[in-house]
Formats: C-alpha cells, sequence, structure tokens
C-alpha cells in the first residue's frame, strides 16, 4: 500500500540521487500509524524499502565521507534545530529597545514633565540645580519604565549562553564503526544507538529495542511494529536503536513550532491586555492632568505676579524642609536636595507621578503575582496540578472553548461497551480474550457476529454494535459485506429496532439462505422456537424457559442499558423447481417464527460517570467542548456521544467531521466550520493546530487545549492556555504547556477553573484597592495645589509608597488566603460552577474592560470618601482637633493607610458574598475565617504603622500619635464600612426601581 504511494513520487522528486524525498519520508513518519492500531512499517517490505531509499543499512550505516554526508545535507537539511522562536530581546539590540520605549506616550508625557520642571528649576534656582533635579526625575522615570526591558534583554542573552554551553552528544553507526558525534551532526539515513537518559533528537523509525521506555509512553512492546520516533522525547529506560528520517527544520515538532511563531502576533494574555489598557488610560489621564499644572506653573513664574509668590516669583515660598526626609524622598526616587522654592513643589508632584506609575506598572505586577503564586501552589497541593505559567491561573477561568485531546479517560475501553449474554449465562471471556474457544461455541459467536454486522439500519447505536463487534469479537466488516450478498430486508417494528435479513453465503453456491433478526429482546423472543446456550448447544425454547428469559430481560432493563436481542434461521432455497428460482419472491421471504435465539447484546456506556459529570459541569459553565481525535468517525462520535460531548440533537450536518475535509477547505471555510465543530476525526497534530488557531481568530474565543504526548505540544503552545494530562515529556511541557495535570486525571479540570474563577475575583478586588489609594492620592494633591499652593505636602512619595508596598504585598496575600480558607470540596464542584455568574468572569476575557459597573461603583464611592477625608483633615484639622502641623501631617497619613486595611476588608466580604461561593457557606465557617483574617490584617498593618512612626521619628521631623490620635484615625477610616453598605443599599434601591418602571 505505501509502496505503491512511493514509487508514485520517485521519479517526480528525486532528490540528489536519492530514490526518496523529505516530503515522503515526513508522510511515512506522520502517518505510521492509522486509525485502526496498525503500523505501515510493521510490513517488512516498508522497512527494507527506506533502508534502500536512505543508502543505509543496520550493520554499517551510511558512508559518512564527506561527500555523502554533503549530499544528505542538501537533500534533506541539517540537523540545527530551529522551533520557530526568535526573541525581539536577541534579535533587537538594546538601544533599540530603549528606543523603542521612548516612543510609548507614556514616557513622552514624563519627559514633557520633566521638560517643564526643568524650565521652573532653571528660572528658581539657576541652570545647574535645574539640572540636577531634572535628572533626579529623569533617571527614576528610565528605571520605571525600562527595568522590565533590561531585566528580560539580559536574561535572554543569559539563557543563549547557557544553551550553547549545552552541547549534547549520540551515538551513531557510519561505516562499520559506532562513533560519537554532536547531534548537530546527525543527518538523515543515520542508524543512532540511543541509552537511558539520551533524547531524541530528529524523527524516525524504531529498528530495535531492548527493555526501553521513552518519556511519551512507546515501550519495548511495540518493537515489532516499528513504530515512529519524534524529536524530544527522552528515553527513560532500555536502549533503541531507531533510522533517522527527518532532521532540523524538517521534523515535526519544528514544522508545528513554526507555524505556531508565524500565528501569534501578541504573546500577552487577553486578562494581561485588559489589565494594560487600563493601567495605560490612567497613565495618561494622571500625565496629561500633571502636564496642565506645570504649564499652569510656568505661566505662574514667567508672565504674572501671584499674591502666591515671592519677589522672584517662587510660588510657595516655605523655606527649608527637613533635610532627613528629603534624603528619603530622594531615596525612592524622587525628591530633591534641601532647599525652598517652587521647584519643591513641582518636584513633588512629578515624583508622586513616578509612583503612581511605578505602582500600575510593577506595583499591580508585584500584587498580582502574589496572587497568582499563591494559586499556582494551591493547585500542586490539592489537584497535583503544576503551573509552568502564572498567568495561565487566572486565563484558564476565562476559557470559552476546550479543544479536547485523547487522554486516557477518553480511550474507548471496547471491552466495557457491551456484555453478550448467551442463553442465561454472560459471556466473560471472549474469544478475544481468550484466543479461541469450542467448535460450537465459536460458531454460535461467528453467526451473531455476520448478524450484527450485516443487519445495519443506521443510527448510534448501530455503530456502537459495530465497533464492539469488530474489537472484541474480531470482526472484519469489510469481509463480511463481501462474502455475503443481502437477498432481503424487513423492517417489522422500526420504533423497536425489530428489522429482519435474509442472506446467502457466497461460498455456499446458493445451497443456503440465512434469516437474521435484530430489535428489542422481547420481540425478538417471541420470533423463536430454540435458544443457543452457554456451550453452543441448541436447545427447546419452552414456556418455563421463555419465562426465564423474560424475568432475566426485565432485570437488564431496569438497569437503564439499551439492548437488542438477535436470532438466527437457517434455511435450505428450493432451486429443485425450475419455475422457482432462488431470488423468486416466494424464495426471499423472511421468515418470522421457528428462530433460534443467538444471544442478547446489551449496549453499556464505555465511560465512568465521573468523567461524564466532569464533561456535563463543563458544558454547563459555559465553556464548549470540542473532541479532536486520530479515531475514525464512527468511534469519533461513539467517543462523543458516550462522553457527552455532543448531545443527541447536536448531531447535525458539520458537528463531525473528517480532518481531510477541514484541512482541504479554503481559509474562510475553515473558519466558519471551526465554530461548528463538535468533533474533528482522524486529525494529525497539524489539523489541532489547525482548528485551534482559527477558533482563537475569532476575538471573543479564549480557547484551552489539552495534550498527553509529545506530538500536542504545538497546539497547546497555539492554545490561550494550553493543559497537559500526564507525566510524559515533562522537560518539553514545562516550555510549551501552561498546565500540567500530573496524575493524568481528566476530572481535575473542573477544579482548575473554579480556582482561576476564584483568582480572578482576586485580581478584580486587588485592581480596585490599587486604584482606589492612588486616584484618592493623586485627586488629593491634585485639588490642593491647584486651590492652596501654598500648602504642604499631605502625602509625600515616601509615604505613598510604603502605602503602595504594604497594600501590594499584604493586600494581595489576604485576599489569597481569604479565597483559599472558602474553597469547595470536591463534591461541590457541580454546584459551584452552577453559580458562577459568567458575565463577571469572562467579559474581560473576551476583550471588555476589566472594570465592571460593581467595581467602577466602588472604587468612585470610597475614592470621594477619602479625598474628602484627606481635604478635610488637611484644610480643617488643625483647627477641629487642635493638632500642629507635624502631628497632623501624621495623622493624615495614618489615616490613609487605615482607610486602605478597611477597602481591603470590604474587599474580602464581597468575595464571600459573590455568586461563586453559594452553597459552600455551610461546609466552610467562612466568617470565622474572615474575622480572624481580618484582625490579623489590620494588626499587621496597625503594627507596621507604628514601626514606621517610631523610626521616623528619630530620623525624621514626624510625631509619635497619642492614643487620641491613633482612635481618630480608626475612627475616620472606619467609616469606609458604613459608607459602602449605605451603597450599596442606595444602588440595589435604584436598580429595583428602574426594574419597576420597566415591567410598568
Amino acid at each position: 500500500m505505501i509502496n505503491s504511494d512511493l514509487s508514485t513520487h520517485i521519479d517526480e522528486e528525486n532528490v540528489s540521487n536519492f530514490s526518496i524525498s523529505a516530503k515522503q519520508l515526513a508522510h511515512i513518519v506522520e502517518n505510521n500509524s492509522n486509525n485502526k492500531g496498525k503500523f505501515l512499517c510493521q510490513n517488512t517490505f516498508v522497512i527494507e524499502h527506506l533502508f534502500n531509499a536512505l543508502e543505509t543499512n543496520t550493520d554499517s550505516g551510511i558512508l559518512g565521507d564527506s561527500n555523502d554526508l554533503y549530499r544528505r545535507r542538501k537533500a534533506f537539511g541539517s540537523n540545527t534545530k530551529s522551533e520557530g522562536r526568535s526573541p525581539s530581546s536577541i534579535t533587537k539590540g538594546f538601544d533599540q529597545l530603549i528606543l523603542e520605549a521612548f516612543k510609548d506616550t507614556t514616557v513622552i508625557l514624563l519627559l514633557c514633565c520633566a521638560a517643564l520642571s526643568l524650565v521652573i528649576g532653571i528660572k528658581m534656582n539657576g541652570l545647574q540645580e535645574g539640572l540636577f533635579d531634572v535628572l533626579l526625575i529623569f533617571l527614576p522615570i528610565m528605571i520605571v519604565v525600562n527595568f522590565g526591558v533590561t531585566y528580560r534583554f539580559f536574561k535572554a542573552i543569559w539563557m543563549k549562553k547557557k544553551m550553547a554551553k549545552q552541547k549534547k552528544v549520540v551515538r551513531v553507526l557510519r561505516h562499520h564503526q559506532m562513533l560519537q558525534i554532536p547531534v548537530s551532526q546527525v543527518v538523515v539515513g543515520d542508524i543512532l544507538s540511543l541509552e537511558t537518559g539520551n533524547e531524541v533528537p530528529a524523527d524516525g523509525i524504531l529498528i530495535h529495542g531492548n527493555s526501553f521506555k521513552l518519556d511519551d509512553g512507546l515501550t519495548d512492546e511495540h518493537f515489532s511494529q516499528h513504530p515512529s520516533l519524534f524529536a524530544g522525547t527522552c528515553l527513560v529506560e532500555g536502549s533503541c536503536q531507531f533510522l533517522v528520517t527527518a532532521v532540523g527544520k524538517n521534523t515535526e515538532r519544528c514544522k508545528l513550532m513554526e507555524l505556531v511563531a508565524s500565528s501569534q502576533h501578541d504573546c500577552m494574555s487577553k486578562l494581561h491586555r485588559s489589565i494594560d489598557e487600563m493601567s495605560s488610560f490612567l497613565e495618561k489621564l494622571w500625565l496629561s492632568l500633571s502636564l496642565l499644572i506645570l504649564i499652569v506653573q510656568v505661566f505662574r513664574c514667567f508672565l504674572w505676579k501671584s499674591r502666591c509668590c515671592d519677589k522672584d516669583r517662587n510660588p510657595d515660598p516655605k523655606g527649608v524642609k527637613n533635610t532627613v526626609e528629603e534624603i528619603m524622598n530622594e531615596a525612592t526616587k524622587y525628591m530633591r536636595r534641601n532647599r525652598g522654592g517652587t521647584n519643591n513643589k513641582v518636584n513633588g508632584l512629578v515624583a508622586m507621578l513616578c509612583i503612581l506609575l511605578f505602582s500600575l506598572k510593577d506595583g499591580l505586577s508585584l500584587g498580582i503575582f502574589i496572587i497568582l503564586l499563591y494559586a499556582s501552589k494551591e493547585m500542586k497541593k490539592a489537584h497535583q496540578t503544576i503551573v509552568h505559567k502564572l498567568p495561565a491561573c487566572a486565563n484558564v477561568a476565562l476559557v470559552t472553548t476546550l479543544c479536547l485531546g485523547k487522554t486516557l479517560d477518553l480511550v474507548v475501553k471496547h471491552k466495557m461497551m457491551a456484555d453478550l449474554w448467551i442463553g442465561f449465562e454472560k459471556i466473560l471471556n471472549l474469544p478475544a480474550d481468550c484466543g479461541g474457544a469450542e467448535d460450537s461455541v465459536e460458531e454460535v459467536l461467528n453467526t451473531l457476529l455476520e448478524g450484527i454486522c450485516m443487519n445495519i439500519t443506521g443510527g448510534v447505536s448501530d455503530d456502537s454494535l459495530l465497533i464492539w463487534a469488530e474489537k472484541v469479537l474480531g470482526g472484519d466488516i469489510d469481509e463480511l459485506h463481501g462474502s455475503c450478498t443481502i437477498l432481503s430486508r424487513d423492517n417489522l417494528y422500526p420504533s423497536k429496532g425489530l428489522c429482519g435479513l435474509l442472506i446467502k453465503r457466497n461460498k455456499e453456491d446458493g445451497e443456503f439462505m440465512h434469516v437474521h433478526w435484530k430489535g428489542e429482546p422481547k420481540l425478538v423472543l417471541s420470533m423463536c422456537s430454540h435458544y443457543y446456550d452457554i456451550n453452543g448447544t441448541m436447545q427447546t425454547l419452552d414456556d418455563g424457559k421463555r419465562e426465564m428469559f423474560d424475568r432475566n430481560i426485565e432485570s437488564i432493563i431496569s438497569n437503564g442499558v439499551h439492548c437488542f436481542g438477535f436470532a438466527y434461521k437457517k434455511v435450505k432455497t428450493k432451486q429443485e423447481k425450475e419455475n422457482y428460482p432462488v431470488d423468486s419472491e416466494e424464495n426471499t421471504s423472511i421468515a418470522k417464527d421457528g428462530l433460534s435465539l443467538l444471544g442478547i447484546v446489551v449496549l453499556k456506556n464505555p465511560y465512568s460517570p465521573e468523567l461524564r459529570q466532569t464533561i456535563e459541569i463543563c458544558r454547563e459553565s459555559g465553556v464548549e467542548i470540542k473532541l479532536m481525535v486520530d479515531e475514525d468517525l464512527y468511534t469519533a462520535r461513539l467517543m462523543a456521544l458516550n462522553s457527552g460531548i455532543l448531545k443527541v440533537e447536536e448531531d447535525i450536518e458539520g458537528a463531525i467531521i473528517e480532518a481531510a475535509e477541514f484541512r482541504s477547505s479554503s481559509k474562510e471555510a475553515q473558519i466558519s466550520m471551526s465554530h461548528k465543530i463538535k468533533v474533528l476525526a482522524n486529525t494529525t497534530p497539524a489539523d489541532k493546530l489547525l482548528l485551534v488557531h482559527y477558533l482563537r481568530a475569532k476575538n471573543r474565543e479564549l480557547v484551552a487545549a489539552t495534550g498527553t504526548c509529545i506530538r500536542d505540544l504545538p497546539y497547546l503552545k497555539e492554545a490561550d492556555v494550553g493543559i497537559f494530562i500526564g507525566e510524559n515529556c515533562a522537560d518539553l511541557a514545562k516550555e510549551d504547556a501552561d498546565i500540567t495535570v500530573v496524575d493524568s486525571n481528566f476530572g481535575m479540570i473542573p477544579a482548575i477553573l473554579i480556582l482561576g474563577r476564584y483568582v480572578c475575583t482576586n485580581i478584580e478586588k486587588f485592581i480596585q484597592l490599587q486604584l482606589i489609594l492612588n486616584i484618592s492620592a493623586f485627586t488629593t494633591s491634585f485639588i490642593l495645589l491647584i486651590f492652596n499652593p501654598t500648602s504642604e505636602e499631605q502625602l509625600t512619595p515616601f509615604q505613598l509608597l510604603w502605602v503602595n508596598i504594604i497594600m501590594e504585598v499584604l493586600g494581595a496575600l489576604f485576599l489569597a488566603i481569604i479565597t483559599s480558607a472558602v474553597k469547595p470540596e470536591s463534591l461541590e464542584f457541580h454546584q459551584v460552577m452552577m453559580n458562577c455568574s459568567k458575565p463577571t468572569t469572562t467579559n474581560y476575557g473576551t476583550g471588555a474592560p476589566i472594570i465592571t459597573k460593581n467595581m467602577l461603583m466602588n472604587i468612585a464611592v470610597q475614592s470621594m470618601f477619602q479625598v474628602t477625608l484627606l481635604l478635610i483633615l488637611s484644610v480643617k484639622g488643625r483647627v477641629i482637633f487642635r493638632l500642629d502641623e507635624t502631628l497632623l501631617s501624621t495623622m493624615i497619613f495614618n489615616s490613609y493607610v487605615l482607610c486602605q486595611a478597611f477597602v481591603l476588608i470590604i474587599s474580602a466580604i464581597e468575595i464571600t458574598k459573590t455568586s461563586i461561593f453559594k452553597g459552600n457557606i455551610r461546609r466552610n465557617p467562612w466568617r470565622k475565617c474572615l474575622f480572624i483574617a481580618s484582625v490579623v490584617i489590620v494588626g499587621i498593618i496597625v503594627a507596621l504603622q507604628v514601626i514606621l512612626i517610631q523610626i521616623m521619628s528619630k530620623i525624621a521631623h514626624w510625631k509619635k500619635l497619642g492614643m487620641k490620635q491613633w482612635s481618630i484615625s480608626i475612627g475616620t477610616a472606619a467609616l469606609s464600612l458604613p459608607i459602602h453598605y449605605a451603597a450599596k443599599l442606595v444602588s440595589n434601591s435604584f436598580q429595583s426601581f428602574l426594574i419597576m418602571c420597566v415591567r410598568m
């Protein structure tokens, strides 16, 4: 079969005097195993043909001289690995990266702020002082903006050098000698010998093995079948020899990885993109407002005198600030040396901007990193799941489509598909198990096989019967159809599946005809007068035995299974009469009585209830599942229907198709088909990659994919979330997959989805916290600078940096611990997934803003409260509380920090009240956990504040707070709670009013 295919191309593609091309070799290796599990290369002739075509053999190997190696490299390429990766951090120089960073809008606005600050500084303090001030601003700008780029650049250089040092060698047979050569010098036609721990450096065909095992699951039991080996797998046990058929860019993995690299225009996840867009918008807003303030300051200095300016037009002539605090501010990148004047105020503003931008660019990532890291540890501890790429912890919650490969759970166990009853006993050891049977029993089974394979009316049940008969009874459908001729059919009761068939066996020359009936067991039994027992002996069916059969059938049907009865009758033809030919109407009538009951076949679902429940959970939670398998169309349909991936009503045109049809369609048709496909049969790794690619091409789809072997890794890399199931190919899975489920249990998928949705809830609340604290700080400073330019800065850059750090670290950790404390038990997965509010967990994964309406309301309410509180304390605090300016400044900062602590508690309360946690309250004492965690987190923040104030009172002119000031700070900050609930009440009442108005 394969020889005819090769001979067609040998003359057309004769390259460099070899009688086979790289394309033909790739075809043989990639399609070595067909859907029936038979290997093409199991045929000795095919192996011999490959050796002859590649001018090699197992005794001497290739010639191996310089001319021979040149010919082979010219015809089939060299073994220089290229997986389509060209990191920009390596291909671009550091100067190019810095230049690109300067083109960013945020950097341009920051530089404009720095330029205006330079103008004011030179005007107020002279050229030297002004340049020094701007330098102190310019450096942190560059650090904040380019730190990530610099880090990635040097990390990429380090990785490149590390990989260059790892020179791998392999043993190869050339010209009767066993040599040890670098992997890069391997050529097509080489006979490689691998030992334990060696990595397969190229694609090839297995020749010989000695108790070997590869990390993709291949063992020496496949030795006689000569399976294909693929580059990247590792030999974990024993030794083996194989023939190299593809190297370098021509290996299957490299070709697929090149497709992946060409299709991945943006490596940023959709969640990351949503966060980045939000951060970018706020950065530009804050910078634009600050730029406006600086322009006003320039006009103040150059165009008019102001009552708040001195004779040199210096606004805010405050005098000398505390030297130590200025040093602290400089240490946090922003404030300048000890002197007064307008530039002090301006530089403070620019310094605050740097802090805010730093918290959005790096600080926000730090907090999210803590949340994701905690979630990954939780996954590993609770679900034996290893997260290789932290963003996958959140991205998995946004998945809308799951492309499912053939995992161990989905492999069809053919023996579990049906039970066979002959007589009154269930057959446990069929010929496929025991290797044969007695002649009488074997004759009954062969007749039953004939009745199943020939009497087909179509439908899922018939497909199941055919697959079971072929795999378990050992039948060959094509051979049976070729050996028999159908004379007549009779669908007596189509609704009950009762149908008859009259056939003749071609080898009997028309001497006999054979009647087969199939249908509901009771109907078939009513047509029988005899039955076959467990020994294959025909017995008379009397009333007593008929009653026993009825009871047995009732017992079987009571389990809710689908079963068929099969009956048979052998009829002698009437050829002695000339006018009574075999195909006459009377002679071809199908007998409806006097039959013998062959047996009862009870169809069962081959999949466990746990697997079916897992798939049902995924479907009902909004995740569409698509099955991609290398099985034939009928087996693929059976897998999908029995597992619940496909419902009977969904089995429409276009839902189940052959991969060849999908592959040969136009690009527009493939995009359209990809969203209709439920099952893709007879797939190759390239077909799976193509389907995942076109699903991702639709912007509102976030695709996850599962795989179990090295050939699946390219399409896992292409997917938004790649889930590798099993321990095979561990090293490559770390590189290409996002998540590895170690125990090969598909049932872990719901647990991963649930934990991912917790992570998304955490991220939402953390972003809400960050925006509240930064918006309130910036707005307060902005208002004070506009309306009261002579006032002292109430929140210095150092203080803002301090509150950002403690909220990012402690806040993110607190939210992660709270959600971990209320996570559901495994038995609650279905209820929790059903309670998940799909819009709140998936919208921003499909491109919508990450800030929801509820978040926006919370941000607005809490920001307005904090801004009002800070303004009142700044303007009227000295009068209300009768405090000096320094003590008031410390108390304002303390109140601001405690406000964030109460916002954190509000976020935790909202998390436990979200729909994700409904149904889980009684099993977990979450109220107690929340109370304890809240007390601990507030206690830690208060302790840190006390320590900070004690230290700053020694090295700076901060004042220690007494019990009265602490009580005021805690009391004013605690107002966040009643204000939050009041806003909720007003919002809910307003929504109810609107709904009532709409209904009216």
